[in-house]
């Protein structure tokens, strides 16, 4: 007689308050890395244009992605928060998904174990077995415990965790196998012979795409409703019966932040151009429930086009990248259009840009230069450039303070009194013997009255209009970050960006919290925006939001 083998298993808990109603707080306020107590005061949105598995419980859809499991409530047409590696989920270690048939959860097979996941509770369960596991079925004539197959043995697990190895395998009809994609494509052979239906409708100025299918989950409940993760498009829900298709647009269009910008209702963030497929703009609301993609024209692409700098004006969008200045329509048809060297940028590679009712300053790796946003005094010729400055000075940071342009430069900062875009303009450097003053500036960020400058060794504090002289602000330690990369100010908060983390201090008492690299955030920080409710901090590995006290605080 086979003896069954008890192995130990672990149960980790999570609380995400105010995501789902019913939601109950197992296992405490336990699970948000660096501290926090909350899901909801960090959380991380990643990338799931490209969903290469699906499953479907009775009432949630999981979608699984580069960067985690996409989490969708059906019933009440709201996304849940991901399910990612702050939760103890490894990237790339999925090889199979189940929905469960009895529960509101999800299983996954991970090498040398299976993980069952439920929502409601945020219970992230663990249980090792041997093996890699291939299939996940449940026994339909009993408890419903999953039947796990992993190198042709089978495995039973129970719903609290206990694994008893099989000495041979189950019946087929006391399996429950959920349906895979090629069971779709053959309840529904439409779907393989027209995938192309999922787009109803592609822009003439886009790149015509065939629509690749990965994956694949059929409703338990619903006759007619179908979950298709695809390359490169995001999740779709679809009614094969009529071939209708709706987009459930979750996360960001490609993996990496480079730049971001707030809108009025969430945030703008422009790519690094990771991706080998999809490159644009990604809309965040600040519920983190709706989510604009905006990819490049066939004109102008922007699949592995990396973006130093994002600024947004009225409806339009303007795009410092590794390939020029980018402008882009926010409202109606998303209408983009470039400018480079060959129209008389001085170097491709713009670094950094500042906004005018009519028109962009950009600063580029060669120099500065003005883009006129006016069709009427756009000429095949020059096509809107007017003023060029500092020829071959690095231009990394622009900054408007009223009518004054400042500027950091490889050079030091200098400033711009009342710039004209069309004819010379003065360049002065700000009074003050501190030798910051000539090196290298990275950043600049203004609120109010005052202007911070972020070199490679320090952060000094100008105060334009007082003509007072610039001092250093010692609490804002670059050694804190590393490599500096943004610096920012609101009326509560100042803050350092860098390789390492991010450094934050109160200007009310002067108390400085550091986030740091990967416990609080998961990457390098390469900008960071706030407003009054969240912080907002773009990395390599996606986005990350942060939830602000009434002091302008983390929790």
């Amino acid at each position: 007689m086979a003896v069954a083998s008890l192995v130990a298993f672990t149960a980790v808990a999570f609380t995400a308050a105010g995501c789902a109603a019913g939601r109950s707080a197992a296992g405490g306020e336990s699970g948000a890395p660096g501290g926090f107590g909350r899901r909801e005061e960090r959380q991380r949105i990643g990338s799931f244009s490209t969903v290469q598995a699906v499953a479907v419980s009775r009432r949630y859809v999981f979608a699984a992605g580069g960067s985690g499991i996409a989490i969708y409530d059906r019933l009440l047409n709201h996304w849940l928060p991901p399910l990612t590696r702050d939760d103890g989920l490894v990237d790339q270690q999925i090889t199979v998904v189940a929905g469960d048939p009895v529960e509101e959860a999800l299983w996954l097979g991970v090498p040398g174990g299976v993980l069952l996941y439920r929502p409601q509770t945020e219970q992230l369960q663990r249980t090792l077995i041997t093996g890699v596991p291939e299939l996940i079925a449940f026994d339909r004539t009993g408890t419903g415990d999953a039947l796990v197959r992993a190198g042709g043995s089978w495995t039973r697990i129970s719903r609290v965790g206990i694994a008893s190895p099989m000495a041979r395998p189950p019946l087929p009809s006391t399996l429950l196998v959920p349906r895979t994609l090629n069971d779709l494509y053959t309840q529904f052979p439409s779907l393989r012979m027209q995938p192309s239906l999922l787009l109803r409708s592609q822009p003439s100025d886009r790149p015509l795409r065939n629509v690749q299918i990965l994956s694949g989950a059929a409703s338990p409940d619903r006759v007619s409703e179908v979950f298709l993760g695809t390359a490169g498009d995001g999740l779709f829900r679809l009614d094969p019966a009529f071939m209708q298709s709706t987009p459930l647009p979750y996360g960001l269009l490609e993996p990496g932040v480079g730049a971001l910008t707030l809108a009025a209702d969430g945030v703008w963030a422009a790519g690094l151009g990771q991706s080998p497929d999809r490159g644009g703009l990604s809309f965040v609301a600040r519920d983190l429930q709706r989510y604009r993609w905006i990819e490049g024209t066939i004109a102008v692409p922007l699949v592995s086009v990396r973006t130093h700098a994002l600024t947004t004006r009225g409806p339009r969008a303007w795009m410092g990248t590794n390939r020029g200045l980018v402008r882009v329509r926010l409202d109606g048809a998303p209408r983009i259009q470039a400018w480079g060297v060959l129209d008389g940028l001085p170097d491709d590679r713009v670094l950094s840009v500042a906004t005018r009712d009519d028109g962009v300053w950009a600063g580029t790796a060669r120099g500065l230069v003005y883009v006129t946003d006016s069709t009427d005094v756009r000429t095949v010729r020059t096509r809107g450039l007017g003023v060029r400055l500092l020829d071959n000075i690095p231009v990394h940071a622009l900054q408007f303070t009223g009518d004054t342009l400042w500027v950091g430069t490889e050079s030091g900062l200098l400033a711009l009194a009342s710039p004209n875009g069309q004819a010379a303009t003065a360049i002065s450097r700000p009074l003050g013997s501190d030798p910051a003053l000539r090196r290298a500036v990275r950043a600049l960020a203004w609120s109010d009255t005052v202007l911070l400058a972020a070199t490679d060794d320090a952060v000094l504090l100008l105060a334009p209009r007082g003509g007072v002289e610039p001092t250093r602000v010692d609490a804002l330690d670059v050694r804190l970050v590393g490599r500096v990369t943004r610096v920012a100010i609101d009326d509560r908060t100042m803050w350092l960006a860098g390789s390492e983390g991010v450094v934050m201090v109160s200007r009310r008492d002067g108390a400085t919290r550091v986030l740091r690299v990967p416990g609080d955030v998961p990457g390098p920080v390469l900008d960071l925006v706030a407003d009054r409710e969240w912080l907002w901090v773009g990395t390599p590995q996606g986005l990350v939001r942060f939830r602000r006290r009434g002091d302008g605080g983390l929790p």
